[in-house]
């Protein structure tokens, strides 16, 4: 399928056989049994496309390079956001995050659950536990002003529940907290590794 693959995008895989040969027994099996793979950083040659597979415990993790041949369906965790989680505290945590993310996002930010919690509501595979995270992204085209990423960052502390926040700028992934804080360098994640940058969105 013709595809733009972005970070923390879930695909929907053709099966093992797309991993090649070399997959340990538990990501084979778990690939079988939900045939999904994240979109994560890594170099990659035309054609393929770096994933990571899951299995039931936090340990089993997987990189892979997949061809894009092989991606039947691709959900971005920005249409993930109107959906809750089977776990009522996790439904509580998304929905009062919603709530605060309308009132301070620009209209080109948008957002949506990654981690366990997005896994799960694109596959319909439980990943969640009652004492999970909330693990949230925003894609911010424009540059979001440190004094609003600190109005969220207060926010979602006054949750119940845990939420981690990465913001997704032109030049890769940072983290919301350490976006926050007054001054300074912040660690961005690229396809090439993470460096410190003072300003992410003049970093592509």
């Amino acid at each position: 399928m013709a595809m733009t693959a972005r970070p923390h995008d879930l695909l929907r895989l053709t099966g093992a056989a797309a991993l090649g040969d070399a997959l340990p027994a538990w990501a084979a099996t778990s690939v079988a049994a939900c045939p999904w793979g994240v979109v994560r950083r890594a170099p990659h040659p035309p054609g393929l496309v770096p994933v990571g597979i899951r299995g039931p415990e936090r340990w089993q993790r997987h990189a892979a390079l997949v061809p894009t041949r092989a991606v039947t369906r691709s959900v971005p965790p920005e249409a993930l956001g109107d959906r809750r989680p089977r776990l009522p505290p996790l439904a509580e945590t998304l929905s009062a995050v919603a709530l605060r993310l309308a009132t301070e996002l620009d209209a080109g930010a948008t957002w949506g659950p990654v981690g366990g919690v997005g896994f799960e509501l694109a596959t319909g595979q439980p990943a969640t536990h009652p004492g999970s995270d909330l693990d949230l992204l925003i894609r911010t085209p424009r540059r979001l002003e440190r004094t609003r990423a600190a109005r969220l960052v207060a926010a979602f502390a006054a949750l119940p529940g845990t939420v981690d926040c990465r913001l997704e700028t032109p030049g890769g992934g940072i983290s919301l907290i350490e976006w926050a804080r007054a001054g300074g360098p912040v660690m961005i994640r690229t396809d090439h590794g993470p460096h410190l940058v003072n300003d992410p969105w003049a970093a592509s």
